[in-house]
């Protein structure tokens, strides 16, 4: 996590609670001071930031099937483009934020992630739960010829795919399994609301599982994306 100091405020504070159920606790936290012109500094606006032409990302809390997504996030994680890399692309078997709504047909692309005025809260991990990929598109060469990519920046669902539409039937092409991207500084954003819970059936909140997080694999490319087709 890296936070922006200043040599005017530099107090770091944290609230950490307790359980009722825990006996003992402890925590080891390490500081690292990032000087101002440091290449390792975090790009304005990140809070995660990640090297390397390949590795995982996960959401805070993420512990495979015990952790759970925490509430009210707004965050960026951003990862460095490598010298020569200019696409990135992102895959997950473990994609679980809030089940989608199924308008437009799509698990995981969804018209409606990111809007609760579309998509009831309190319904399998929250509406406003969502990931942002920005022109996220299939990975190309677009393996069918009747199928076009299209671009996408928010994703939301049961799972992590990218969007192919066939001519006559909008909105209903079989997506893939991985979201790619030309788009510069290469980053996700996450978005959670205030309806994630440990415990769903006192909360009426549906199943846990729909409300995991995620483990994102990446790897970046040397080779850029064709743009979708208009």
């Amino acid at each position: 996590m890296y936070v922006p100091a200043s040599d005017q405020c530099n107090i770091l504070a944290a609230n950490i609670g307790s359980s009722s159920t825990a006996t003992t606790a402890a925590f080891t936290i390490k500081v690292t001071q990032v000087p101002c012109e440091s290449k390792t500094k975090a790009p304005n606006g990140c809070l995660q930031y990640f090297t390397g032409t390949s590795g995982t990302v996960t959401t805070y809390n993420y512990n495979s099937a015990a952790g759970v997504l925490l509430t009210n996030q707004d965050y960026s994680i951003c990862i460095r483009s490598e010298r020569t890399y200019c696409a990135i692309c992102y895959w997950s078997t473990i994609f679980t934020l809030s089940l989608p709504n199924a308008a437009n047909g799509i698990n995981g692309v969804d018209t409606n992630c990111g809007h609760p005025a579309l998509q009831a809260p309190m319904v399998n991990g929250g509406g406003y739960d969502y990931i942002e990929i920005p022109d996220g598109q299939c990975d190309s060469p677009v393996s069918s010829a009747l199928a076009t990519t299209e671009t996408n920046d928010r994703y939301c669902g049961a799972s992590l795919r990218c969007l192919k539409s066939v001519p006559a039937v909008a909105l209903t092409g079989t997506p893939g399994q991985t979201v790619c991207s030309n788009n510069r500084p290469f980053k996700i954003s996450v978005h959670s609301d205030g309806l994630e819970y440990a415990f769903p059936a006192a909360a009426s909140e549906g199943l846990l599982t729909a409300n995991r997080g995620f483990s994102i694999g990446f790897y970046q490319k040397t080779s850029c994306l064709t743009r979708p087709a208009t």
